[in-house]
């Protein structure tokens, strides 16, 4: 193995033999010896290591020409090079840049073959390996660019049984973020096998349920799918700071208004009239001040004037902001207990801190329903088979639904009902075998074992009913596996047959009771051929499999409408009752499937079997080839029944919806669920009751279902676009009439994917769009993920309202990014939507503190944040403005360098931080108890342009106050030495005035004042005098006084409030 550090190509087949004579090349003409074995054992002579003269490798590489150059290895530059004695290629490194010491190392380590084996290969076959590698190694390094192997070692070679290197080639995508997707395909032994996300292990996974795997390595580095998601959620801005730009562009043309007045005034003072000054004179005056060219001067005082009123911009606003805001998402936001689920030890989290305040202003919110609102603990409770509904419990929805109607329920438990989690199913007709006496024997059998096998289920732990534990992609699999458990088929154990699940099959076992007679119980081999798979476009899962007697098998489930779509034509009895039966189950709030299934001929089989490994091999558009392939295969299926999955309520999501409603938040449910389970939930949420007026536009209609049996397309989807728009017509003018009659009643939309699909059309969404801005609740079923995104964009865009979306699975990720707010809950599906998400928590009720109390409270302090600093600004500046007047607008600065400097950046910085973080006006008890509190942020009334327009006002008089009565009553005072006070001594009174005022100002405005704010406004007041006091005692080019006499006058001063 020690060769292969030089040599890069290697033709010749080498025959075996125990032991080698080291040489420095080998080629075809190579000469091998044999030996007999001694005690069948072969003897391992030392490989002696061959050097090589520098100035041979410097002669063979051209003297190491970057032509040569392959690339940097692990000790070292890699050259290309020939030796002309032995016309043998290699690739050499210098001596200059690796010791021989680690070359000895190095080679040594890779002379012993590291070998699990009880017996080592013999040397002949080492040669064939290394030989083998090498080729390999040859191939990338005549890539473009060449690839250099950083990690050539023995136990990076895989052998197979006879002893070749397994030596394959991986094709692949391009590195991406996508998590979730991966296309590529493995090139072994002239067989191409397709490679999924399934046969992908994404760095920083562990792998469980296996003792070994042989793995290649993908991507590397950046290029991981972690670290390429390891980045912030795509970057929103806030409604506020929208607003925030514009209100830094009208100082901007404040700015520049000030500056023109003054630039303006300056061309009409400068005058011959003011010899005296010599103002045209370069030595004093400059041709800033040059009488005989005033545009001139109005350009250049221009320029002054805008350095000098710069101050009157905020720059250090969004530094303070950032800061703000900051500490409120890590320290109050993800450290809010109130916010903490203690049974998944999961606190909220604020992936971004740039939405903080828009969370105080949220109108609409847009929820996914399945793992949102509910539980996403999935239990088997009702099945219908055949014809015949099973199950006998009484959901949540429906105590809810007799409760309205004031009539009670009771529930009969039976004494052998079984309950374990997952399953809440009880009905003795299907229990311990006693389904072989129904009228529909052979269904209930198909039914249990389309459970037991059409899924992806990986079982773990003991191979026992009671021990095993199910790993499911979803918790509706994982339910219909255990329901099958339960009913006599236990599926116990899964077998990869080879090692890529790929074209080879798979087997699964299932342990059937009560099939062929009472009490007898066989286990059951399947051998899974093809798998296709579940996505929210397909709506459904099918799985090929062969029976023990060769029989070949197509189950197949999802949902009514889809598998509807696919029955093969008779049995319409049991169509309709089991159509009814899904009504009945939705109406209870109950989540349902369709189950089916199809016998394949062989021949039919093999001629599909091979479009599907190609579609699977495809790397461009695999996903769409999988699906059209599939269409070819799904139908003329025979309806088995349909399963009904419970799905409780999250606690406190009824109070929650409530007092979210009663703060004036209006709340859309966007769910795949049917359209009659759709309603129950949002009468058990609260999210709609008996006073609404619900207007119901659906699909399942008579006139509809006719249009859609006659097959065209074509006119199908002109019928339903014009049932859409007249009944859009129709209940938009109803809700109007509503709308104008304050005595009417509130108002609840609900529609299904088909009709929001046409509903959504340019030519009608203005008319959808009116009627929901007229409703106070929103339900849209059957919808897709691209649909809900849709709907969010249709508000947020078209009513130009702040929107909030919050879902907990992959289905929900495009909806979260398209409002301005999305929140994730880190549920069981996965950790999509929080990573897509702006904030994350664990349970819905969670909702209320996030908006009604930190929302709100932000969106309260970075408006008083914002506002205040527009008001100091601009008290500052316009100080200086007023002075210009007096100045002759010359663009003389009234205040020291220090002052204007230090303003913004000590004596007035601390306090506005402190607002900004503490100031509240009510505490987060009363925000919950009087949500209407919250329609301040959604009427957005502290960021007006009223308000900046008042604040603009104080600025104004107080600036006005603050310069005229100093100046004014400066004229005839003197100080203590005797002489009239000069500009920086009325500057400096005019600056403390600014700064005590604004900060006194400050503690005017806060609704809560703590000891923190007494400490930041006196202390920031405390230290201008401490550097003014120093300050005054340096020995400076101006004529300044002791700061006593200073601020003794200043302290003559009326502080305006």
């Amino acid at each position: 193995m020690g060769y292969l550090s030089f040599f890069c190509r290697a033709e010749s087949t080498v025959s075996t033999s125990n032991s080698l004579t080291p040489s420095p090349s080998f080629s075809s003409s190579s000469t091998t010896t044999t030996s007999k074995k001694q005690n069948n054992k072969e003897k391992e002579k030392p490989i002696k290591i061959q050097h090589f003269h520098y100035s041979d490798l410097e002669a063979a590489t051209n003297g190491f020409s970057e032509r040569k150059l392959l690339g940097e290895g692990s000790h070292g530059y890699v050259y290309k090079a020939v030796m002309v004695s032995s016309s043998s290629s290699f690739a050499s490194a210098p001596e200059f840049i690796i010791s021989n010491n680690e070359v000895d190392n190095e080679i040594d380590i890779l002379s012993k073959i590291q070998s699990n084996n009880s017996k080592l290969p013999n040397w002949g076959r080492r040669v064939r390996l290394a030989l083998q590698t090498a080729k390999e190694i040859d191939t990338l390094h005549s890539s473009t660019p060449p690839v250099i192997h950083r990690d050539i070692k023995s136990a990076n070679v895989l052998i197979d049984r006879n002893f070749n290197a397994r030596l394959a080639e991986v094709q692949c995508e391009q590195p991406n973020n996508s998590l979730y997707t991966f296309t590529g395909n493995l090139i072994l032994q002239n067989q191409t096998l397709p490679v999924s996300p399934n046969q992908l292990l994404l760095r920083g996974c562990s792998l469980r349920n296996t003792e070994y795997i042989v793995g290649v390595v993908i991507f590397t580095g950046h290029e991981t799918k972690v670290m390429m998601n390891a980045m912030n959620v795509p970057s929103k801005r806030s409604t506020l700071e929208r607003k925030l730009d514009k209100l830094i562009l009208t100082l901007f043309a404040t700015l520049f208004v000030m500056c023109f007045i003054g630039a303006v005034g300056s061309a009409v003072f400068v005058n011959k009239k003011y010899f005296y000054l010599h103002l045209e004179s370069s030595e004093e005056g400059g041709a800033q001040f040059d009488p005989r060219n005033r545009f001139l001067v109005f350009l250049l005082t221009m320029f002054t004037l805008i350095t000098l009123y710069s101050t009157i911009i905020p720059i250090s606003l969004y530094v303070s902001i950032e800061m703000i805001k900051f500490i409120q998402s890590t320290q109050f936001i993800n450290k809010d207990l109130h916010m903490y689920h203690l049974e998944t030890n999961t606190p909220a989290l604020a992936r971004t801190s740039n939405l903080n305040e828009e969370l105080g202003q949220v109108e609409y919110i847009f929820s996914d329903k399945t793992g949102t609102l509910t539980r996403n603990l999935m239990e088997f409770f009702k099945c219908s088979i055949g014809g015949e509904v099973y199950g006998t419990g009484v959901t949540e929805i429906e105590r809810g639904i007799a409760e309205r109607s004031g009539k009670k329920i009771e529930e009969n438990i039976s004494s052998n009902a079984v309950r374990e989690k997952g399953f809440n199913f009880d009905d003795p007709r299907l229990m311990r075998g006693a389904w072989r006496n129904e009228p529909n024997p052979d269904n209930c059998k198909e039914f249990f074992r389309c459970l037991a096998i059409c899924h992806t289920v990986l079982p773990e732990g003991d191979e026992s009913p009671e021990k095993i534990k199910y790993q499911a992609a979803s918790p509706d699999e994982a339910a219909l596996v255990i329901a099958a458990k339960n009913f006599g088929f236990f599926f116990y154990r899964f077998k990869q047959l080879h090692c890529f699940l790929l074209r080879t099959p798979t087997m699964i076992y299932v342990r059937e009771s009560h099939v062929e007679k009472m009490g007898k119980i066989q286990d059951v081999p399947y051998e899974i051929l093809n798998v296709l798979e579940f996505n929210s476009t397909r709506k459904r899962q099918s799985v090929v499999c062969r029976y023990p007697d060769g029989r070949l098998v197509l189950y197949c489930k999802g949902a009514d409408t889809v598998i509807y779509e696919r029955l093969a034509d008779g049995n319409n009895d049991i169509k309709k009752v089991t159509r009814e039966h899904l009504e009945q189950f939705g109406s209870s709030g109950l989540r349902t499937l369709c189950l089916a299934y199809k016998e394949l001929h062989p021949d039919v089989y093999e001629s599909w079997n091979e479009k599907f490994i190609q579609a699977k091999s495809s790397l461009r558009d695999r996903e769409r080839k999988l699906d059209e392939v599939a269409e070819l295969i799904e139908h003329d299926l025979i309806l088995i029944g349909s399963t009904a999955i419970e799905d409780k309520l999250q606690e406190g999501v009824p109070a929650c919806i409530e007092t979210l409603k009663r703060a004036g938040i209006k709340i859309w449910v966007l769910t795949g669920d049917k359209i009659e389970t759709a309603i129950n939930i949002g009468y058990a949420c609260n999210l709609i009751n008996n006073e609404m007026k619900q207007f119901i536009i659906s699909s399942e209609t008579d006139a509809i279902r006719e249009v859609e049996e006659r097959g065209d397309q074509i006119e199908i989807a002109r019928f339903m676009k014009e049932e859409v728009k007249k009944e859009l017509k129709s209940c938009l003018e109803e809700a109007q009439s509503y709308f104008s009659s304050l005595s009417g009643p509130k108002l609840a939309l609900v529609i299904d994917g088909k009709c929001l699909m046409y509903a959504l059309d340019p030519s009608l969404r203005v008319m959808l769009l009116n009627l929901s801005l007229n409703c106070h609740a929103v339900v849209c079923c059957r919808v897709s993920p691209l649909q809900k995104a849709q709907v969010t964009s249709l508000v947020k865009k078209g009513a130009q309202k702040i929107t909030l979306s919050i879902g907990d699975g992959a289905n929900d990720v495009s909806m979260i990014q398209a409002a301005h707010v999305g929140v994730g809950i880190s549920g069981l599906e996965g950790m999509q939507a929080v990573m897509a998400s702006d904030f994350a928590i664990a349970q819905f009720r969670y909702l209320a503190d996030l908006l009604l109390v930190h929302g709100r409270w932000s969106y309260l302090r970075i408006c008083k944040v914002v506002t205040y600093f527009f008001y100091k600004n601009l008290t500052f500046t316009l100080t200086q403005f007023w002075f210009t007047f007096q100045a002759g607008f010359s663009g003389q600065r009234f205040y020291d360098d220090w002052f204007q400097s230090l303003y913004n950046v000590i004596f007035t910085a601390l306090p506005v931080i402190i607002v900004g973080l503490f100031d509240k006006d009510v505490s987060a008890s009363l925000s919950k108890k009087y949500p209407e509190l919250y329609m301040e942020g959604i009427r957005n009334v502290f960021f007006k342009w009223r308000v900046v327009a008042i604040w603009a006002f104080f600025s104004l008089y107080q600036s006005l106050i603050f310069y005229y009565f100093v100046s004014s009553s400066s004229l005839s005072g003197k100080n203590s030495a005797g002489k009239t006070f000069g500009l920086w001594d009325v500057s400096t009174m005019a600056f403390t005035c600014v700064v005590v005022t604004v900060n006194l100002r400050l503690l005017m405005i806060c609704n809560s004042i703590t000891r923190w704010h007494y400490i930041s406004v006196g202390g920031s007041i405390l230290a201008w005098f401490i550097f003014i006091f120093l300050y005054s005692g340096i020995s400076t080019p101006y004529d300044r006084q002791v700061s006593f006499s200073l601020h003794s006058e200043a302290g003559n001063l009326i502080i305006p409030r």
